[in-house]
Formats: structure tokens, sequence, C-alpha cells
């Protein structure tokens, strides 16, 4: 049996498998500001370019700044016991019709105005009380998960996990960097 096919076929066929179809992936579809503003802490993320593997106590600063505009402050302690922060500038392109869709940069304002400086950040997931959040990139290779305490229920995280997984996230180099408490019935 003949198996070739005519060489136009064969191309065609090769370019639909190698053609990637979007995720359906989406960001929340409400966000409160007001809430969502403040300090968080870091329980688990997927290793970044933009922070070391061995951070721990990660905090991550949220605070307004003119319309749709954010500053996002990253800080850790060193071993040396020594505060690291590192500065971005977020901001929504589309506050209405999709609210938990932000862009962020750490470029200076002089170069902001390039578009490859500005990067997705995503709002994946958030507690109806704002205790916890999961923030990503639709490209599925960047991920964050929060807390407003420095400790996050176990479950919570397995929950969260269940959840990235679900939206296609390979979490084998997921780094949990903050504290986990389980259930106690009281």
């Amino acid at each position: 049996m003949n198996w070739s096919l005519p060489l136009p076929t064969t191309l065609s066929a090769s370019v639909a498998l190698t053609m990637s179809t979007p995720t359906a992936i989406k960001a929340v579809p409400q966000l409160d500001i007001a809430q969502f503003a403040g300090r968080w802490h870091e329980i688990a993320r997927l290793p970044s370019p933009l922070q070391r593997l061995t951070d721990r106590d990660i905090r991550l600063d949220i605070e307004p700044l003119e319309a749709d505009h954010y500053r996002l402050r990253r800080s850790c302690n060193d071993p040396d016991g020594s505060e690291r922060r590192q500065e971005f500038h977020a901001r929504r392109r589309y506050p209405v019709q999709e609210p938990g869709q932000f862009q962020r940069t750490a470029a200076p304002a002089w170069a902001q105005w390039l578009p490859s400086t500005w990067k997705d950040l995503w709002v994946l997931a958030v507690d109806r009380q704002y205790q916890w959040l999961m923030l990503g990139e639709p490209r599925l290779r960047e991920l964050w998960m929060y807390a407003r305490e420095p400790q996050m229920e176990r479950q919570v995280l397995e929950a969260l996990k269940s959840t990235a997984r679900g939206l296609g996230y390979d979490l084998a180099p997921l780094i949990v960097s903050g504290q986990l408490r389980s259930f106690q019935m009281m």
C-alpha cells in the first residue's frame, strides 16, 4: 500500500498540524479595583525571568495611579536580610469590556511608547472577598498565585492549581514560595 500523498496535500497537512489554536483563556469578567489594590503575598509561581528561583517572602503592592494606570511593586527579602524591590507599571487597555486584562512593563517611562515593552498580565481568578487571586498571561508562560495573608489554605492552592491546569498551564515547574496551612475543623 502506498501511503505517500501528493506534495500539496502533504504541505497542507503539515501546516495544519503546526498551526496553534488560541487557548480559550479568559480574564475575570469583573474586577473591583478598590479591593484589588493593596498588598498581596505570593504563595506560588511558575519560574519567571523576573524573579530568582530562591526568592521567598514575596509581596506585591498594587497602587492605583491615574485612570486605569497602576504601580506594581514586588519586594522580597534576600538571605542577608536586605529588601530587594522591582517596580512595574500596569495599565488596563479595555477597562469596561475586559476589566481583568492588564499590560505591564518594567521599561523606563521614556521607552514605554514602544509596544514591545508591554506584556500581558491578566487576572485569571479572584476570590469574591479578594482574599486570593491568580495572575497569568495568555501565552501560558507566567503564572502567580497570591493571598492577602502570608499563608494560604492548602485546599485553596490545590483549587487554583486545578483551575490553572484547566486553562492549559503546565504546573510541573511550579514553585511554592509561600506558606501553606491545612484546614482544621474546630
